[in-house]
């Protein structure tokens, strides 16, 4: 079977919408949470719990501080790469693209047990050209993003 050449396409894009509004009262309110959740947890003895309730408040906290970094994103004719993530064609079940007036992505779904559909954000300027070159290697399937994706980014994350 001859390979299908397709067009390299790349684009860097945050790899998620950082929220820089944060209040000092939400940083307060998630640590009071956390230690009155840590004591409730203490006082059933469940200790285990406690310290998974401790570190999933601090790692919160430290994610919202923390800026995102860049994600480079590359279609070319040997797959897919997403920063250090790499997907050979064969792989790649299919995609789909969600546009939006806000902000438009790519839907990526690979032969992965775990979080199989990968959402990037895909810039206006690049649909047309990403569409014509995904429909010469894989298919185009309906995909819908991901219930806790959406519900993190409603709620800020």
């Amino acid at each position: 079977m001859d390979e299908i050449e397709i067009e390299t396409i790349e684009w860097s894009v945050p790899e998620y919408n950082h929220k820089y509004d944060r209040h000092i009262d939400w940083f307060w309110t998630i640590g009071l949470i956390t230690l009155v959740a840590c004591g409730v947890a203490i006082w059933f003895h469940n200790y285990i719990f406690s310290i998974f309730i401790f570190l999933s408040g601090a790692c919160l906290i430290l994610f919202t501080i923390k800026p995102p970094e860049n994600l480079n994103i590359k279609i070319d004719t040997s797959g897919i790469s997403m920063g250090r993530e790499f997907y050979e064609w064969k792989k790649v079940k299919g995609f789909h693209i969600i546009k939006n007036k806000d902000n438009n992505k790519l839907l990526i779904e690979v032969e992965k047990y775990f979080l199989p559909v990968y959402t990037l954000p895909l810039p206006t300027e690049l649909i047309n050209k990403v569409k014509e070159n995904l429909l010469k290697i894989t298919q185009h399937i309906e995909l819908k993003e991901s219930q806790s994706m959406i519900f993190m980014e409603k709620i800020g994350f």
